[in-house]
């Protein structure tokens, strides 16, 4: 068997066997990316709880309904959603490298997965509870079903990624359009790629207008995005398009060369020259569908408006990865194709080299701040499994909370937004913790918690005189934000244990 035989057979499935290590390797030290992996395990249960016929709109269903499956099977919501990502993820590199192996052979093959093994969003995300890479899975597989001209089940899979987010949508939609006209019949061909998808996007506008009361799911989503990004800082409406063009062109020209590698990245501009854009064919639909995933996300970057840094851009970032990667190493090769031996090994290893010191930078990067930020709360709740009485209540919320609730309690758990008092009245908060015999108090640093709406007089630690009890501060962590209280009745110890 010749070498280049031999590196067909095994490349693929060490690579693949690779990245479950690896994966498994994060996912016994990584606390997840923020609050969203913790409240999606909440979010499986409650799926499973109501028998699969109930979503929330924010968050659609295509991730949380699979995960909750697996859930009935298995019985531990942890596993089932980690599985569930890490499983996707796991195909959504098999996917790519066979994409790559068919479009440019199996040498850049085994380069871009030995880069997506390592990648640090594409792996991190998988060995946790988030959506992204089953997204990517979806996007993948209908790649593939276009490359083989399976025009209906392309649309199906094209829907199954509109279900796990609605900004699918306007990423499959004009790819399956495009590759359906490039050849006749060509109405037959596009209403084969569309039916599918319209048919799910319709089934679910339904069921947001029966269960939600509007047809219009992506409003409420699209909406809290713009809010909480700094669109609303601009003066004047040429200042927010100036501010959109800067966000979206740090993306692409910042944050996406750190995250991809730069040689990679500038390997995109080869493959772009390089397409035969007359031409029908997985190669020409393959870098559409990267355009539009980047179009997507450098437009989220300029109507949100979120700073460039911000580590939703990551989240974001995890599905282009296996598209644009892949893209990225064929152009790298291509260029690299016009030097002189010597010179073009060099160059290929030069930038993988960079490339991957660069992922395993950045992952040692969001692995510590994870550990720092994230742990400290996971250790905090099963603290309290442990050795909080299950009849005391607790105003607990964000982590926490979303930890205790991943298996069935008969704790009394309240949010910050649930607390029925004026905002910043002492008075009425003590009665409210007095009322509801509240024993332990959570409070947060972040004003989207409304814990420092609620209670900013909380916002200092140690201890706080109430009308009728006394707050202690018995644990905190200064760099996400928290403080952790245990209530006093009438100011006397209670002799409940101290938080750690």
């Amino acid at each position: 068997m010749s070498g280049a035989a031999t590196l067909r057979r095994l490349a693929l499935p060490a690579i693949v066997l690779l990245a479950a290590a690896w994966r498994l390797f994060l996912g016994s030290r990584y606390y997840g990316w923020e609050e969203s992996d913790y409240g999606n395990l909440a979010m499986v249960r409650g799926v499973l709880e109501g028998h699969f016929l109930h979503y929330d709109m924010n968050h659609m269903p295509g991730y949380y309904g699979a995960a909750a499956l697996l859930l009935a099977v298995v019985g531990d919501t942890v596993l089932a959603a980690k599985a569930t990502s890490f499983l996707a993820g796991l195909a959504a590199l098999f996917l790519a490298f066979r994409l790559v192996e068919r479009l440019a052979g199996p040498a850049v093959a085994t380069a871009a997965g030995l880069l997506l093994v390592f990648q640090p969003e594409f792996a991190l995300y998988a060995s946790t509870s988030l959506r992204e890479p089953i997204y990517a899975m979806w996007l993948l597989g209908a790649l593939t079903a276009l490359s083989r001209e399976r025009l209906a089940l392309a649309g199906l899979l094209g829907g199954m990624a509109f279900l796990v987010r609605f900004d699918g949508a306007l990423v499959v939609g004009p790819v399956l359009a495009l590759h359906a006209l490039g050849r006749g019949p060509r109405l037959p061909r596009l209403l084969r790629a569309g039916l599918p998808l319209l048919g799910i996007i319709g089934l679910y506008a339904t069921y947001t207008w029966i269960d939600h009361g509007t047809p219009f799911f992506w409003s409420h989503a699209v909406a809290v995005n713009v809010e909480t990004g700094l669109g609303e800082e601009a003066t004047s409406q040429g200042q927010w398009v100036a501010n959109g063009f800067r966000v979206a062109g740090t993306l692409v020209a910042w944050l996406l060369p750190w995250r991809i590698g730069w040689g990679v990245w500038l390997g995109l501009f080869v493959t772009l020259a390089t397409t035969p854009w007359l031409r029908h064919g997985l190669a020409r639909t393959w870098v559409v569908l990267g355009l539009a995933m980047l179009g997507v996300w450098a437009g989220i970057g300029f109507t949100g408006q979120h700073d460039p840094g911000h580590n939703l851009y990551w989240k974001w970032l995890c599905p282009i990865v296996p598209v644009i990667v892949p893209l990225g190493v064929v152009g790298l090769f291509r260029a690299a194709g016009r030097l002189p031996g010597a010179a073009r090994g060099g160059l290929i290893v030069l930038c993988l080299l960079q490339a991957g010191a660069s992922h395993l930078k950045e992952t040692h990067r969001q692995l510590d701040l994870s550990a720092r930020w994230y742990g400290p709360q996971v250790e905090l709740a099963r603290w309290i499994e442990d050795e909080v009485d299950p009849e005391v209540p607790l105003l607990v919320d964000n982590i926490p909370a979303c930890w205790i609730d991943r298996r069935p309690h008969d704790r009394t758990l309240h949010s910050w937004f649930d607390v029925p008092v004026p905002d910043g009245d002492p008075a009425a908060f003590s009665a409210w913790l007095r009322q509801e015999r509240i024993g332990w108090v959570l409070w947060f640093r972040e004003d989207w918690t409304q814990a420092p709406t609620a209670a900013p007089f909380l916002a200092e630690g140690g201890t706080w005189r109430g009308e009728g009890l006394t707050l202690v501060e018995t644990a905190r962590e200064d760099g996400y934000g928290w403080i952790m209280y245990r209530v006093d009745p009438a100011g006397e110890g209670t002799g409940l244990p101290a938080a750690p």
